[in-house]
């Protein structure tokens, strides 16, 4: 620790503790070069091979901590580590916020927020057991948090998820063996690590899985009166008590499999585990499945009044099994009014009085000033609430209310994850309209779709990438503007409206690999604006790959395009009527009146096939009668 007399470290001026992690001190810190705030972890020197294993954890960790910043930007980021002094320090961004203790001392938290949270978290994690890097010579194949718990997640001023203190584990490959289990809180440690004292991917998941049933139900699935006697229970692998109602159903089977006994019954990643907490928040299936769903809830009932004196509160639980860590917490809950001047503190006396009263102060202005942010996060976070149930019961289903409503609410906060729900309703919400669209053009036996249904399309999924950009919506919208192009071009005879249609198209191609819809609207510029048969048949056969079937719309298109193309080449040869290219030429016209009349008799009576099969025929016989005079004058059978 270091000594109250001595306030600096080297450049950076001590504010005041923050808290205290295995072996080190967090402080926030003032940098005075570049002026902005920092958390300062300080860990003293000390002769013991402990704390020199600990220091050289923390020095490789800082360096993979910063290049798993890199790629996700819920991770802390780390401006520098080194020596000063007699201490071992990192200098890591200060995320100004709530951490998930805090905000559980009021009891549960709504079950959509907990499994945002745990997917932000789980998605960390999955970048974190993926990177691969070289720090000195060594090669890390996948890194572990190792102490995954509620005071380690943050949410930060603009409502994000931050993922706090890799610790001593981030340095850790993913497999490692520790001898102590300081590094990590018994509560959140897998049955399998309090074993053997493995750290690995499969103690995060364990670690998450822990923090989400608390976060669902307000306390945690396993309660004891002492760390030994908590330890004990973990490692006896009977499955703790299933997550009682109101906790739904899909997200209670999701924390049985997270937390079933053997490691081989869980999930087997993070993608795993983040993947079906999405299915559970989009309202489709999960993975985890039970034989009887009401079973679990009549264990969980029927255990009465004996369940009770084990179970305490999250809040009670702070003081409890994990209170090492809980003492450092911040001590005001959310939305707690500020103190009154005669509840303050008093202030220290002597040399350090006016150093110390000008910290008050400004500690106070900062309480002030996060209450206020707090406020503003609940009230956010209670406004997009009350949009989404609006959506989704249908109470709001008109596109440009939905749209005001949205703009006014996200002004200033689109990406706050306080928002996580609401932006994805709205998104869907517009691209399930857009889609909508695409499908009936899809369709080949649907009604016919007007310019002014590509505008609309083109409307909702602007809108949709605005709230949430993705690939999947700009290729969808790229579709639209190609449709709009083509019809546009066809209108007006404007070369560069076919130019922008194909780009489009072909854009929409790349944002879009296993979808059709792009090739059918290729096939339709192709055949019908420019000409060119062999390349609409090309994306046509596209389509089919993909899955789709081709529609009397599309063997209509093909023949049309045939028919227009062997009308062409007849017409053509009169140009080099009695010379050999005029045989070659009617030929091939001959060809493509064939593939249109029997295309055309495939459809009949769709559209003016019955009146095409009647024009192709009689195009048909003209160049049978034309090819029969020419074998005639060269004294040769002609080929019909």
């Amino acid at each position: 620790m270091i000594a109250p007399a001595d306030r600096h470290l080297g450049k950076y001026e001590i504010r005041y503790k923050l808290g205290r992690g295995g072996m080190a001190d967090v402080y926030l810190a003032q940098d005075t070069e570049l002026a902005c705030p920092v958390a300062l972890k300080i860990i003293e020197r000390a002769p013991d091979q402990d704390t020199r294993d600990s220091i050289e954890a923390e020095r490789r960790g800082a360096e993979l901590q910063a290049r798993l910043a890199d790629i996700d930007p819920r991770v802390v980021r780390v401006y520098h580590a080194g020596d000063l002094d007699h201490y071992f320090y990192v200098a890591m961004e200060y995320i100004d916020g709530q951490d998930l203790a805090e905000l559980m001392r009021g009891g549960r938290l709504e079950s959509e927020f907990a499994v945002d949270v745990a997917m932000a978290v789980a998605e960390t994690l999955h970048n974190a057991h993926n990177l691969r890097v070289t720090i000195d010579g060594k090669e890390f194949q996948g890194i572990v948090h190792g102490d995954i718990k509620p005071k380690n997640i943050r949410i930060d001023a603009h409502g994000e998820v931050r993922v706090l203190d890799f610790g001593i584990a981030k340095a850790l490959s993913l497999s490692r063996r520790l001898t102590r289990n300081e590094f990590g809180s018994v509560p959140y440690a897998s049955p399998e690590r309090l074993d053997s004292g493995d750290v690995n991917a499969q103690s995060d998941l364990w670690s998450l899985a822990v923090m989400l049933y608390e976060m669902a139900t307000g306390m945690q699935p396993y309660q004891a009166d002492s760390t030994e006697q908590l330890e004990r229970m973990i490692r006896s692998r009977i499955p703790p008590p299933p997550a009682p109602d109101p906790c739904p159903e899909p997200l209670r089977r999701i924390l049985i499999k997270a937390m079933a006994p053997e490691p081989e019954l869980r999930y087997g990643s993070a993608r795993e585990f983040a993947d079906d907490l999405a299915g559970f928040r989009q309202g489709g299936t999960v993975r985890a499945v039970s034989e009887d769903p009401d079973a679990t809830r009549r264990t969980f009932r029927s255990a009465g009044p004996a369940d009770d004196s084990t179970r305490r509160t999250a809040a009670a639980q702070a003081a409890g099994a994990d209170d090492a860590t809980r003492r450092s917490s911040a001590p005001p809950p959310p939305l707690r009014l500020p103190p009154t001047a005669a509840e303050l503190p008093r202030r220290p006396a002597g040399i350090f009085g006016k150093t110390m009263r000008t910290v008050g102060l400004l500690a106070l202005g900062c309480f002030l000033y996060g209450g206020w942010e707090v406020y503003s996060s609940v009230r956010l976070y209670q406004s997009g609430q009350q949009l989404e149930r609006e959506i989704q019961t249908e109470h709001l289903s008109d596109g440009d209310q939905i749209w005001s409503k949205w703009t006014e609410l996200s002004r200033g906060n689109s990406s706050s994850w306080l928002l996580h729900g609401p932006r994805k309703t709205v998104k869907q919400t517009f691209v399930d309209a857009a889609d909508r669209i695409i499908e009936s053009y899809r369709d080949s036996d649907s009604r016919p779709v007007s310019e002014k249904d590509w505008e609309r399309a083109r409307s909702l999924l602007s809108r949709a990438l605005a709230v949430d950009p993705d690939d999947s919506v700009r290729g969808k919208l790229r579709l639209a503007e190609g449709h709009l192009a083509r019809i546009n071009g066809g209108a007006h005879r404007d070369a560069a409206q076919f130019r922008l249609a194909t780009d489009d198209f072909t854009e929409a191609e790349r944002l879009l690999p296993k979808s059709p819809d792009p090739e059918l609207g290729l096939a339709s510029l192709y055949i019908y604006n420019l000409g060119d048969t062999d390349r609409g048949y090309e994306a046509l056969q596209k389509a089919e790959h993909l899955g789709f079937q081709l529609g009397s719309r599309e063997k209509a298109m093909l023949a049309d395009g045939y028919r227009r193309r062997g009308d062409r080449l007849f017409w053509d040869s009169r140009n080099v009527r009695g010379l050999p290219q005029e045989k070659d030429q009617i030929e091939r016209a001959a060809d493509d009146y064939r593939h249109a009349l029997e295309l055309y008799q495939s459809i009949a009576p769709y559209g003016n096939a019955s009146a095409n099969i009647m024009k192709v025929q009689i195009s048909l016989d003209s160049a049978n009668v034309r090819l029969q005079q020419i074998a005639a004058s060269n004294g040769g059978p002609a080929h019909l």
